[in-house]
């Protein structure tokens, strides 16, 4: 189903080079409701201009996506592309960008052989809010400012522009390179394959740091493989054939209201059961006694305590306090730091983890035994 509406421009809400978040007025309806442009496709639209929105996420009531997009007005895109890879392919909307593994590509040479992360850590997250953590959790093991490289898969949004967090982090000099792969676009290199992605950003920047992480959005059923971010079982598999080091940030809340997330979630136990090869997954000790207790217990059964490393993660600096002294805010599922504060927690820790593989420092702290 995709269902259209014509609509008109009431304001300029943000704008930058890449996107323009508006408020439109659409026909039929009596409230305002808010609209993005994205410049890739489109002219920048002006306060009175004229519309086509696609308006299905609303009308369904999705979170995340639940914004109108503007349709592109084809007649007046004079947008130019130089690659010759296609993106959303075969539909009426494919476009091309330039590959970073195409030969007029400036990495073409360094990838043509290319089969080797040499170590660099990798840290595979389901869903986006676990960006910035990750990135805190990382500095604050590190007496220098790292360089980090974050990986967008086609699991969830397609354009990296969407992301109101991607744009903060590199504001901030958090975040130092972006790279878009599979159907994913507008990240500063492109990608054919998420493989060729990873050994893209060992070659462009050699990265301390790599996040493989779905844009905002991630589809989910409520069974046990119908969600999207299942693509992380063969992320940490590619990371460990390409000889880095696979991190799984596990989804940790006890602020979820549904059962199958509350705990350790379904997703991250679905992820490391699919997984062949052992990840490294850091656990808060600062946890209740009988809840960490629990989740060992769960993971004893599922055979998953013995198939990956798990480790036991302390003096992790205050979460509020790291995010504070960084201007970054952010939710997940609509909570914020004070009304999940496990889930974030555990984003820390996924980073503080990843700072000490990349700093060969795992033997400075214990392991969640058997």
């Amino acid at each position: 189903m995709l269902l259209t509406a014509k609509g008109r421009v009431l304001s300029i809400l943000e704008t930058d080079d890449h996107i323009q978040e508006l408020l439109v007025q659409v026909e039929g309806r009596s409230a305002p409701e808010q609209a993005i442009n994205f410049l890739q496709f489109n002219r920048r639209l002006s306060v009175g201009d004229p519309v086509t929105l696609n308006i299905t996420a609303v009308s369904l009531g999705l979170g995340t996506g639940g914004l109108h997009f503007v349709i592109p007005d084809f007649q007046n895109n004079t947008a130019v592309e130089d690659g010759h890879i296609m993106k959303l392919r075969y539909t009426p909307w494919q476009f091309s960008v330039l590959a970073a593994e195409e030969a007029a590509a400036p990495f073409h040479d360094h990838l043509t052989e290319a089969d080797s992360l040499e170590g660099a850590p990798v840290v595979a997250a389901s869903l986006h809010s676990m960006l910035p953590g990750i990135i805190l959790g990382f500095r604050s093991r590190l007496n220098y400012p790292p360089k980090v490289a974050y990986v967008m898969t086609d699991a969830a949004a397609l354009p990296i522009a969407f992301s109101k967090l991607v744009r903060e982090l590199k504001a901030k000099k958090l975040l130092d390179l972006t790279i878009t792969t599979g159907h994913a676009f507008g990240g500063d290199l492109e990608t054919v394959s998420l493989p060729a992605a990873l050994l893209t950003a060992r070659r462009a920047l050699e990265p301390d740091l790599i996040i493989v992480a779905l844009g905002p959005g991630i589809v989910g059923t409520g069974t046990k493989m119908g969600f999207s971010g299942i693509e992380l079982s063969w992320v940490l598999d590619l990371t460990a054939r390409l000889g880095g080091i696979p991190i799984a940030a596990p989804r940790i809340s006890f602020a979820d209201p549904r059962e199958r997330h509350r705990g350790i979630s379904h997703h991250t136990l679905t992820i490391l059961d699919l997984a062949n090869n052992p990840a490294l997954v850091g656990l808060s000790p600062e946890m209740p006694r009988d809840i960490l207790q629990s989740i060992k217990s769960l993971l004893d059964k599922r055979r998953l305590l013995t198939k990956h490393h798990w480790y036991l993660v302390n003096d992790a600096p205050d979460t509020l306090s790291l995010f504070r002294e960084a201007g970054i805010r952010v939710t997940t599922m609509g909570r914020g730091l004070e009304d999940d504060p496990w889930f974030f927690r555990h984003t820390v820790i996924a980073g503080i983890l990843a700072g000490l593989a990349r700093t060969k420092c795992l033997d400075s702290i214990s392991k969640l035994k058997e």
